[in-house]
């Protein structure tokens, strides 16, 4: 419905629908999680004793990361290794020493912290060559050391779908090597296959005996370290693919098969190697039927900080809010999506300078529908899923959702004097109590 005066369109009123538990309950030692998980390797001492070992940690916003990351070199230390930490992110960080090296520093990954150097550099070396042809790069300090140590989350991917997918072996092949292996990665898998190639490389790699084991993480619907999972290199395919099926069964999901917008709060590459996650959104690559949500528009309002400037997956939105269009670097987003060989998703859509203008061009697209006809879900980003937003029209369908609880009150956005929103769904914002949602707007 339009406003009779303005025919400016009328957004739907909002109620906050919530999962009422996590998909898989969140480990809460996560310091005896890690011991465990490689004392069950059995990793022989004398490959670990007065030796340097390489742990090997990415670019992805992993729940509790820097701690798995500093109880894996306690426990390597206690065993007398001497860990070290390097970044395993191929071109991420603006492709610069520097650049990965703060990538980490963001995640708390630091040496005050985890107790181990971290050592950056973009230099690789050859590793080896698979049966097929496929040149195998590694980070020239892992390369040096006397063994590795993968860190990595298991999950499903955004642009590929199989029984390995993002995890352990991508890792090996991509992030650890460097900008040459994510280059070479992309335009044989362009050729031949995303999971071949991740297979064939990462086997070789394996094959050098540079690899002394995985650590497999999985999270659960609301971003929590959930399973750590141990992997040694005879097993670690095998093994990833048990945590990715795990993973997969854990995933946060919008309990919607049709919208007509989702309004997405930030975009990035902490969130998403796409920017937002192509599984939870239904873009970017081909799906089955029923296999994500349709969604005739999708409007993001920012990037994250922890992006620095990465835009890769605005491209996916159809409408962006200004000040997400002023903090890509279009730089950091072109190398990566040179890299990558997915031009699309590096692409910028229509932006608006604010929330009033994008809301009411996105109703006329689709037509000005009456509120109670809207098809509406916002969400902070698409890896927090577990409390959303939806409009009324909605709140009838989504009542009847087994795990979920839906507020009886609706609430009004109201616009302040810049047409911009407060978020409903960001940090800090309240919970449903009860059957009533205490808001700080």
């Amino acid at each position: 419905m339009a406003d009779p005066i303005t025919n400016v369109p009328t957004l739907a009123r909002f109620r906050v629908l919530e999962r009422t538990a996590p998909t898989r309950p969140a480990i809460a030692d996560v310091d005896g999680a890690v011991a465990a998980a490689l004392s069950e390797m059995g990793i022989e001492r004398s490959r670990l004793a007065g030796r340097s070992i390489a742990v090997a940690v990415g670019s992805r916003g992993i729940a509790s990361l820097r701690e798995v990351v500093c109880a894996a070199c306690q426990w390597l230390s206690r065993q007398g290794a001497r860990p070290f930490v390097f970044p395993a992110m191929g071109s991420h960080g603006g492709a610069t020493d520097e650049g990965q090296r703060q990538v980490l520093a963001e995640y708390g990954v630091v040496p005050e912290f985890v107790g181990a150097w971290v050592r950056s550099s973009m230099s690789a070396v050859r590793a080896g060559t698979t049966p097929e042809g496929f040149p195998a790069f590694m980070d020239r300090n892992a390369w040096e050391s006397d063994g590795v140590l993968v860190i990595n989350r298991v999950k499903p991917h955004t642009g590929f779908s199989g029984r390995v997918e993002s995890g352990l072996a991508k890792m090996i092949t991509v992030g650890m090597g460097k900008e040459q292996g994510a280059r070479n990665f992309h335009r044989l898998a362009a050729r031949h296959g995303y999971e071949p190639v991740i297979r064939a490389v990462a086997g070789t790699v394996l094959g050098t005996g540079k690899i002394l084991g995985g650590l497999a993480l999985a999270e659960n619907s609301r971003h929590e370290l959930a399973a750590i999972r141990g992997a040694n290199p005879e097993n670690l395919l095998a093994g990833e693919e048990q945590t990715l099926a795990l993973a997969k069964s854990m995933l946060p999901r919008i309990p919607f098969a049709k919208l007509d917008l989702l309004v997405v709060d930030e975009i990035g590459k902490n969130i998403s190697g796409s920017g937002m996650d192509t599984k939870v959104i239904g873009r970017g690559i081909p799906f089955a039927p029923g296999e994500a949500p349709e969604i005739r528009l999708i409007y993001a309002r920012d990037l994250t900080e922890e992006s620095t400037g990465n835009g890769l997956g605005a491209g996916l939105a159809d409408i962006i809010h200004q000040r997400l269009y002023q903090k890509i670097d279009f730089a950091k987003t072109h190398v990566n999506g040179r890299t990558s060989l997915h031009p699309s998703v590096a692409r910028v859509p229509m932006w608006f300078s604010a929330d009033r203008e994008a809301l009411e061009f996105a109703l006329r697209v689709l037509g000005s529908p009456e509120p109670a006809e809207q098809r509406v879900v916002w969400i902070r980003n698409t890896l927090c899923l577990d409390r959303i937003l939806v409009s009324e029209g909605l709140a009838a369908e989504a009542a009847g959702l087994e795990g979920w609880r839906v507020a009886r009150e609706g609430q009004e956005r109201e616009f302040d004097s810049e047409g911009n929103l407060a978020s409903p769904v960001a940090h800090g914002a309240a919970r449903l109590t009860g059957d009533r949602t205490q808001s700080r707007l």
